[in-house]
Parts: C-alpha cells; structure tokens; sequence
C-alpha cells in the first residue's frame, strides 16, 4: 500500500514495517506471542527476521513511549529507549539513496500536512474537498454549466416541442441550453438539423452549439444517429437578395417539407445598429423561409425580446442559471437590464444556489505606473491581471493525489482539476485595445492571443489552452471560468461629455458591458 501511495514521487523508496503496541511492554508482547507457533512465525514474516526473540524489540512498545496521560512529558529514560529502537529499527539498515530532503518534506506534506483527507464509506457521494482559491473557482465553474439542473419552465418548454419557438431572457438563464436538448430530439428522430448564424455577433455561440450537438452525437446518442446529420452554416443577411438566396438554399435543403433549424444570438437591441448592418432582414428571412417551407421547425434564442419575427411565439426565460449570485448581481448594475424594456429583468431563482460564488475581484486603472485612459492599453494593468491569475495557479500542474472512490457508492470525488489558461477570457467592452494588457501578461508568462476572425471556433471550442483576448460582442453565447472584463473611459474618445451622449456617438460600435460580464461561470475580475 506505501509502495503504491510514494510511487509517483519515487519508486522503489525503501519502506520498512513495524508494529505499535502503545499500551504493552515488550515483556508482555513475549508473553503473549511464546507459546504461539505460527503466530511467531507470521510475526517474523512480516517484520522481517528469522530470529522469534527480536521481536519484540522490533516492534514499538509503551517502554519507548511516554505515559498517555501526560504525553508531553518525555523522560530521559523513554527518549533513551525510543533512540535504541530508532536506530534498531530505522537507522541501522543505513541510509536510502533515493531518499531526499525534498522526497522526505514531500512525503511528510502527504501524510502528515493539511492535504490528508480520510475516505468515510457513505450512502450518498462524499463532499469535494476544495481548500484553494483556484479549487474554488474552477468548482463553483462545473456547477454552473457542467451539473445544472433545468427549471420547471424549461423543461415544460421541451416537453410542449412547439414547432416555432423564440426564447428570450437576460443572460445566462438557459436559452442555449434549451436549444441544444432541443436539437438533440431532433437528431434522434432521425431529422437533419442546421445551425445558421445570421450575423457576425452569432458565430461564436452558434460554432460552439454545433460543436456541442457534434460531441453528443459522438459520445450519447445511438450509433444510428450521424454526425452528417448535422449542419453549421454561416449566412449573410446583408440585403434583400441575399435574404432570398438564404432562404432558397435552406428551402432546398427540406427534406419531405420538414426543416429543422437553430438560430442562437439572433440579434441586437439597437434599431440604429439593426439598420446599420443591415440585421432587420433577419425577421424577413423568417417569415419568408415559413412561407416556402410551411413545416419548418425552427428555435430561435436572443437577449432581445424585440427580434421576434412578427406573431411567433416567444417563451422567456428569467431565472439565472449559468452564473452564481456574484456575477448576477454585476449584471443588473447595466442599465439595459436595469430599464427592463428590451430585456426582462431577472427574476428570482426561487431555489438555492450552489454557492455565492468568489466574489468579484477589482483592479483599478490609476495611480503610480498606470498609463492611458483605457485599461487594455495599460501594461501595469496587464501585470496586476496576471498577478491575479497566477494567484489562482492557473495552468499549474498538480498531482491530484487526494481523489478517492467511495467503496458504497463508487463515485469518483477528491480535489477539483487546476484550472487552465483555456478557462480564461479577457475582454473589452466599448473600445477594443489591447497592446498594454497583451503585453503585461506575457511579461508574465502567460500564454495570450487576441482574437482574429478566423480564430472564432478555435475560441468557440476552448480548443487552445492560451488565455484568449477579445471584444465582447464578438464572444456573446460564450462561457468560461474566469473573466476579465476591461472598462473604457468614454472621455478619451469624445473629450468631456455626458455618457448618454457618448453612448449615441459610440453607436453603433460601442458593446454593453453585460455581454462581456456574463460570459462568467465562477470568478469575475473588473479592471475599471
């Protein structure tokens, strides 16, 4: 057993097996094994001697021990007694090469520090045991997205199966969980099922939905169920002609009159942003794709209620699902959540949460070292984030050496993974810059990219382990663990002027500071 618990720190440590007999003289353990034959010579078997009398004297009596009753009081006659054993037992087979200071504080932290824990047979899975803050943060992440549980609404929703659905609500309350279990369905009745984002804010969240369908037809669903049957496809919405060409090619696709598709992120709030790119033909595609394939299924998912193609129906979800209380309450501070007009307001989770979460971290962009109005341009800001994530041991390699099976149950539990670079975004809200920040992370070690176009579904899939950089509208759909999330200081464009008008002058380029916050499973960092 010692053999196998010391062999990813050293194999082949010499261990050597003793017996304690703390309340019996070497005297009475002769006395007791003498008239014994094959208990004496079970005994030499195991500690190791051919001789019957030694041993006694190689096992650990009360003689070298001191009274239990008052055990701090060691005489000179028991420390005497203990150092012959010692040396008896211990010392005198020499010294082992492969035994180190660092091998032997290794081992003593082990089996004797603060990482001990003590695997109790139970009938219900035993607790994590988390004793770091990075523990914490990665933790309160997999409960937040990998051990969720629907709402009653939720699954009402999926179990009604409505042709057409637009499901809208605040951040994080399950809308693309919704639309993945319902794709699913889809999958397993036999239909083939098209992923379409509309616009350039949707290609995030709809490459990894896809991605996501693509993994469970690999890993859950039956093996008649084809990944061929699955579609992604871009589309470009971006006049009436191209609208009409969308719409012909997803008509052809039909297959016995019946189309199933998804849309995530399906639009914006902003009418002068909606004009400007053009995204209003997204309602007219809608409408004229029902007319040409009347038994079209089609889920559609926004933030913005008001996207809705005239007379569908639209189903709101407002309880927060994805983010523990910390974050959710961040997201209420924005003031399109706040006014409640293009996006319901949260409501009560009305269940307990799993934790309130790390509370959100702040790091300010002022003072002594600090440069430039904008935060991404600050390299001491870059410097203090990494410091921060460092903190965390963000891409430190642990040896899990605490998680054990519970016999009972044969459930798997222990200390949670370390989190990875690949669990960190960092993004800016308003104005994208990012040469500072860049550079004081990787003065730090860290490995970051900034986001290109063609970085997309490698972002998408979390399939690089770097630390990746990016606007947030363009990571909407998104999730991670943690999340830096950079103010700007809108003065530093337009000279000193009020927000609201600044907010109109930075429209329609500007981003809401809720996209980017809500990408946040676990541990928010704010540099403001």
């Amino acid at each position: 057993m010692l053999s196998h618990l010391v062999s990813d720190i050293t194999p082949g440590l010499r261990i050597t097996k003793t017996i304690a007999f703390p309340n019996l003289t070497a005297d009475q353990v002769q006395q007791a094994i003498s008239e014994d034959i094959p208990l004496t010579e079970n005994l030499c078997r195991c500690l190791g001697t051919s001789d019957p009398a030694a041993i006694p004297g190689l096992c650990l009596c009360c003689d070298q021990l001191s009274d239990p009753q008052t055990p701090c009081d060691v005489s000179s006659h028991v420390l005497r007694e203990l150092g012959h054993w010692w040396q008896r037992r211990v010392a005198g087979a020499g010294p082992d090469s492969r035994m180190t200071d660092v091998v032997y504080k290794m081992l003593v932290a082990r089996f004797c520090g603060p990482a001990t824990t003590v695997s109790v047979p139970c009938t219900c899975p035993p607790r994590v045991s988390v004793k770091t803050l990075g523990q914490a943060v990665w933790w309160t992440g997999e409960c937040y997205t990998a051990v969720i549980t629907l709402f009653p609404e939720q699954v009402q929703l999926l179990n009604k199966a409505s042709p057409r659905v637009f499901v809208a609500g605040p951040p994080g309350t399950g809308k693309t969980v919704v639309l993945l279990l319902m794709a699913i369905e889809w999958l397993r009745c036999g239909h083939h099922v098209y992923v379409i984002s509309t616009w350039w804010g949707s290609r995030a969240a709809c490459s990894m939905l896809y991605h996501l369908l693509l993994q469970t037809v690999k890993k859950q669903l039956a093996p008649e169920v084809l990944a061929s049957q699955l579609h992604l496809l871009h589309v470009n919405l971006n006049g009436e002609e191209k609208v009409e060409k969308a719409v012909n090619d997803l008509s052809q696709a039909a297959s016995g009159g019946s189309l199933y598709v998804l849309i995530d992120e399906i639009g914006h709030e902003d009418k002068a942003f909606m004009e400007a790119t053009k995204m209003k033909h997204i309602q007219t595609f809608c409408e004229k794709l029902l007319a040409q394939v009347p038994r079209l299924h089609l889920w559609a998912a926004s933030c913005y209620h008001k996207n809705c193609p005239p007379g569908w129906r639209v189903e709101y979800l407002t309880r927060p699902l994805r983010s523990p209380p910390a974050v959710v309450r961040e997201i209420k501070k924005d003031t399109v959540i706040t006014k409640g007009v293009s996006i319901k307001k949260y409501s009560e989770r009305g269940v307990p949460d799993h934790t309130d979460g790390p509370p959100v971290t702040r790091v300010s962009h002022r003072g002594q070292g600090h440069s430039g109005h904008r935060p991404g341009d600050c390299v001491t800001c870059g410097r203090e984030v990494a410091s921060f994530l460092h903190s965390l041991r963000v891409g430190v390699t642990e040896i899990n050496e605490l998680t054990t099976v519970n016999t009972v149950t044969s459930t798997t539990c222990g200390t949670p993974p370390c989190l990875q670079w690949r669990d960190v975004l960092v993004l800016n809200w308003g104005y994208f810059m990012f040469s500072g920040m860049v550079t004081g992370l990787q003065e730090a070690g860290i490995p970051v990219r900034v986001m290109e176009d063609d970085d997309i579904e490698d972002v998408a899939t979390a399939r690089s382990d770097v630390v990746w950089v990016a606007d947030g509208e363009l990571v909407r759909g998104l999730e991670r663990k943690v999340v830096v999330c950079l103010q700007y200081d809108y003065r530093s464009l337009y000279g000193d002027v009020t927000r609201s008008e600044a907010s109109r002058l930075l429209a329609p380029v500007r981003s809401d500071s809720f996209h980017s916050i809500s990408r946040c499973t676990s541990q928010l960092v704010i540099v403001e």
